[in-house]
C-alpha cells in the first residue's frame, strides 16, 4: 500500500513527516522516545534477517518443485508418445478390419475356414486373443489419458502454490522494509529535534546565569550558532548519496555486460547460481564497490528519485506490474537498459516496458 502511495506521490521518504514533539517534553524524554524507536528498528532488522532465511529456504523449495515439474513434464511427454503409438496401432488394425464388411466378418471368415475341429479351436483361441489385445490397447489408452489429466492437475496445483508463496514473501518483505524505513526516518527526525531541544535548554540555563556572565553568553551564542543539516529548507532526515558515481556506474555496467545471454534464475544473485533482475544489479554494483540491498523494492527505497529527463547512464530504472516494485534494470542511456528477465540477461529498449515504468533512481 505504501509503495502504491509512493508511485502516486513521489519518494516514500518525502511523505514521512517530522515527529511532532510536545512543547513540555524535555530532551531526555525525546531521547527515550528515540531509543524506543531505535529498538523497534533493531527488532525489525532481526525479523528481516529471519525473513531472509525463510526466503532462502523457500528458494530451495522452489528449485525442488521446479525439478519436480520438469520430471512431470517429461512423464507427460512420454505418456503422450505411448498414446500416439497405441492410437497408430489401433488405426492400422481398424483399417485392416474395414477392408471387410465388418470386424466380426473378418473373425467369422477366419473361423469358418478351419479344416478340422482342432484347427477350429485354435482359430477361435487366436481370434479371442486378438479381440482381447484390441480391448487391452483401448483400456490402456484410456488409463493413460486419465493419468495424463491427473498429472496436469498436479502440475497446475504446484504452479499455483509457487505463485502464492512468492506473493506472500514479496508482501511480507515489502511491508517490513517500509515499516523499518519509516521508523528510521522518525529516528533521524527526532535526532535533529533532540539537538535543537538540547540547545534550547542550554540557552535557557545560560539566561538564568549571573548578570556578569551575560556578555560572555551573548558572545557564546554568536560564536556557536545552532547548526542543523537541511535540504530545501527542511530538516534532512536521510542521506541518499553524493557524487556522480560515473566510474562506479561504468564498472557496474561492464560487469553486467559480461553476463549477456545468461539464463534468468529466480533468487539468483551471483555468477554461480545465475541472476534475477535485482540480483544482477546488486552483483554488478558490488564489483564496482557499491553496496545495494537485495530486492527490487529495497533498491527502490535505497535510491534517490529522479525524473526521466534527469536520468543518466548507470541510474536504476524500476517497474511494477500492479502490486509494488517488482523489476529493475541499469539504465544505459538512449532509452535502453540492461536487465535480467525471462529471456535472460539482455540489453533492450524501454519502449515495451514504459507501460510498467515506476521511475528512475540514483545511487
Amino acid at each position: 500500500m505504501v509503495l502504491a502511495l509512493a508511485l502516486a506521490g513521489g519518494l516514500l521518504f518525502n511523505t514521512v513527516q517530522p515527529i511532532q514533539v510536545q512543547a513540555e517534553e524535555t530532551s531526555q524524554q525525546m531521547i527515550e522516545k528515540k531509543a524506543q524507536i531505535d529498538a523497534e528498528v533493531k527488532n525489525l532488522e532481526a525479523e528481516l534477517t529471519q525473513l531472509q532465511k525463510d526466503m532462502d529456504a523457500k528458494v530451495k523449495v522452489f528449485n525442488q518443485v521446479q525439478a519436480d515439474i520438469q520430471e512431470v513434464d517429461a512423464s507427460i511427454v512420454e505418456t503422450e508418445k505411448r498414446i500416439e503409438q497405441r492410437t497408430a496401432i489401433l488405426s492400422d488394425r481398424m483399417a485392416a478390419y474395414q477392408a471387410q464388411d465388418n470386424t466380426m466378418g473378418v473373425y467369422l471368415s477366419v473361423v469358418l475356414e478351419a479344416k478340422s475341429f482342432a484347427d477350429l479351436m485354435d482359430r477361435v483361441v487366436a481370434v479371442k486373443t486378438l479381440m482381447d489385445a484390441d480391448q487391452e490397447l483401448v483400456d490402456q489408452q484410456e488409463a493413460d489419458q486419465a493419468n495424463l489429466k491427473v498429472q496436469k492437475a498436479t502440475l497446475d496445483e504446484k504452479q499455483q502454490e509457487l505463485q502464492k508463496q512468492f506473493q506472500e514473501l514479496q508482501q511480507a518483505e515489502s511491508e517490513m522494509e517500509v515499516k523499518k524505513a519509516e521508523n528510521e526516518a522518525k529516528s533521524l527526525a527526532l535526532q535533529a529535534q533532540i539537538a535543537s531541544k538540547q540547545e534550547e535548554e542550554r540557552l535557557e540555563a545560560a539566561r538564568k546565569a549571573a548578570e556578569e556572565e551575560a556578555a560572555r553568553l551573548r558572545a557564546l551564542q554568536t560564536a556557536t550558532p545552532v547548526v542543523q543539516t537541511t535540504k530545501n529548507g527542511k530538516p534532512q532526515t536521510i542521506v541518499v548519496g553524493s557524487g556522480t558515481g560515473t566510474a562506479s556506474s561504468g564498472d557496474a555496467i561492464s560487469t553486467a555486460k559480461q553476463f549477456l545471454g545468461r539464463s534468468y534464475v529466480w533468487g539468483g544473485n551471483n555468477p554461480t547460481t545465475g541472476f534475477d533482475c535485482s540480483g544482477l544489479v546488486q552483483w554488478a554494483y558490488k564489483q564496482a564497490g557499491v553496496s545495494l540491498p537485495r530486492t527490487a523494492s529495497q533498491q527502490y527505497l535505497a535510491t534517490q528519485r529522479i525524473s526521466a529527463s534527469e536520468a543518466r547512464v548507470g541510474d536504476l530504472v524500476f517497474f511494477s506490474y500492479g502490486s509494488g516494485v517488482a523489476h529493475v534494470g541499469i539504465y544505459l542511456g538512449n532509452n535502453t537498459m540492461i536487465d535480467a528477465q525471462n529471456k535472460g540477461v539482455v540489453i533492450e529498449s524501454l519502449d515495451w516496458w514504459n507501460k510498467y515504468l515506476v521511475g528512475f533512481g540514483r545511487i
